[in-house]
């Protein structure tokens, strides 16, 4: 009974390994404790610790593309187009001998054929300034129509977006890729043409120009490209995508959902992985212009039209980059701290557990 008791108070946890003949300890029974298992406190670190760097690891990969937007937009984006500044007055484009890679057409969407009074003005000042151009309204029902007949693979994508502007988003792009020119937000007045001979000067297949916008990215609403330009057929390839992933808190958070299942925030994580893939940057086939540039040409009366409640707030934030980055070391330490917490607690709840089963067991044995 003695070298019984001795062997249950030297072997805590029931291990009967390690006995040599005749029921006597081995003088290697108590190495494995002693070295393989490390004790509690080291436990618990080295665990919280292997916890923390997956977590990080899988935020770091969550937010690459908004990381590497803030961190290469100069790269990416930096808006280096410029026009001559004799190239405004002109209302008509002087005629050319080198071909036109840019189909002169003119996009804009609207709900239905009735033109709402506010943009009434904004319409006309368009169609003037570009009154050499096919014009092409694009109202609900002929969107509709025209994704069913000729990209019918995303149709029911279309029909269950959670908000309209999501197919005013869609079919830009669809429009664009299809038939190329120039799209123009309804908010916006023309003043004059844009020169398309001066984007076509260095005898690309592709051309587009994207508006750069604030903290990052480009806008969605002027864009100008050539028919059939691979970033475009890149960007309807992935709208059934990030729909999948924004549509179940869509409603949540309205103005998120838009920017990434179909706005600019989308259309600039497009863009910056087709440009990640091109052997040198900046290439000529994608051009970015600013806002600055821009004023000769158009007038952005930003309506808006779109916005949400939670809209201001992220405004305000996404003006602010470095808010970006501390909001998320803070949210990130936190979410660490809560989740070594919950995780230290079950884990002493779960060792109380396992060591009352094996008191337990102990006592049915004595």
């Amino acid at each position: 009974m003695a070298n019984v008791d001795a062997d249950d108070s030297y072997d805590e946890e029931r291990l009967d390994w390690g006995k040599s003949v005749g029921g006597s300890t081995s003088r290697w029974s108590a190495w494995p404790r002693k070295v393989l298992r490390l004790p509690r406190p080291r436990k618990y670190a080295a665990l919280l610790l292997l916890t923390d760097v997956i977590i990080v690891s899988l935020v770091v990969l969550l937010f690459e593309p908004l990381i590497t937007l803030l961190l290469r937009n100069e790269e990416l984006f930096g808006a280096r187009l410029t026009f001559p500044l004799d190239t405004a007055p002109s209302a008509s484009p002087k005629p050319t001998q080198q071909p036109q890679t840019i189909p002169r057409i003119f996009h804009q969407t609207i709900a239905t054929d009735v033109i709402p009074e506010k943009w009434i003005h904004s319409q006309q000042t368009c169609k003037e300034a570009y009154k050499d151009f096919e014009y092409k309204l694009w109202t609900d029902e002929i969107a509709r129509n025209f994704i069913e007949a000729e990209y019918s693979w995303f149709l029911d994508t279309w029909d269950e977006y959670t908000f309209p502007i999501q197919r005013a988003d869609a079919i830009r792009y669809f429009v664009l890729y299809h038939y190329g020119g120039i799209y123009l937000d309804m908010d916006t007045n023309c003043n004059h043409t844009i020169p398309f001979e001066q984007l076509e000067a260095d005898g690309e297949t592709h051309h587009a120009v994207f508006k750069s916008t604030t903290p990052t990215g480009v806008s969605n609403d002027l864009m100008i490209s050539s028919a059939g330009h691979p970033v475009l057929l890149a960007t309807i390839s992935k709208l059934l995508y990030y729909n999948d992933i924004t549509r179940p808190w869509a409603k949540l958070l309205p103005h998120a959902a838009i920017m990434i299942g179909s706005g600019p925030f989308f259309l600039s994580m497009i863009i910056k992985n087709w440009l990640l893939d091109q052997p040198s940057l900046p290439t000529p086939a994608i051009q970015v212009i600013n806002a600055t540039e821009l004023e000769p040409y158009i007038t952005d009366l930003e309506g808006c039209s779109w916005h949400h409640g939670d809209t201001k707030t992220l405004m305000w934030v996404g003006d602010r980059p470095w808010i970006w980055f501390s909001l998320g070391a803070i949210g990130l330490v936190l979410g660490l701290n809560v989740i070594n917490y919950l995780l230290l607690q079950t884990t002493k709840g779960v060792t109380k557990l396992v060591s009352v089963t094996d008191e337990m067991k102990n006592t049915k044995l004595t």
